[in-house]
């Protein structure tokens, strides 16, 4: 969470000085809300964030090293969407829409990149002759499963419902 909070404030606080055309790709995932039906919107959201949730995740076989690098890439990218919203609707405006789906998704994607760095510690222990791998990687994907992508649905409909009545 320290990476991810630091990195934020790095994103924002360098918010002017980087283009929006540095982020095309990662919003080019999202369709256009107005262009789009709202149950596009929504399955864009929520296979967006379960898909980087499970790269987060299953990246950690790495070492569990690229989920750090993919969660402070992740904040970077949140403090400077603050930053750009924030410069034209209002610092308030981006917490009254972020916070409602945010408190629920941030937790989720960031509890996925602390499971992929628990994955890259349990492969450096299998290679030392140390069980627990095939435990691990069969309850994280339970935890997955039965909890985050639940999580991540919900945070979808509610962040689609944001983009519903702010478009």
């Amino acid at each position: 969470m320290f990476l991810f909070i630091f990195s934020i404030a790095m994103g924002y606080s360098m918010g002017s000085d980087i283009s929006t055309d540095v982020f095309e790709d990662v919003l080019s995932n999202i369709p256009e809300p107005t262009g789009s039906n709202n149950f596009e919107v929504f399955t864009a959201l929520v296979s967006n964030n379960v898909m980087a949730s499970f790269i987060f995740f299953v990246s950690g076989v790495l070492v569990g090293i690229p989920p750090l690098i993919f969660i402070v890439l992740n904040g970077f990218f949140v403090g400077w969407i603050c930053y750009v919203a924030g410069s034209e609707l209002g610092l308030g405006f981006v917490i009254a829409t972020l916070l409602p789906h945010g408190v629920i998704e941030i937790p989720t994607i960031t509890l996925a990149a602390a499971m992929g760095v628990g994955l890259g510690y349990q492969i450096v222990h299998k290679l030392r002759r140390q069980g627990g791998l095939q435990q691990y990687v069969t309850e994280s994907l339970n935890v997955f499963v039965t909890r985050m992508i639940p999580f991540l649905i919900v945070a979808g409909a509610i962040e689609t419902m944001i983009i519903i009545l702010y478009t």
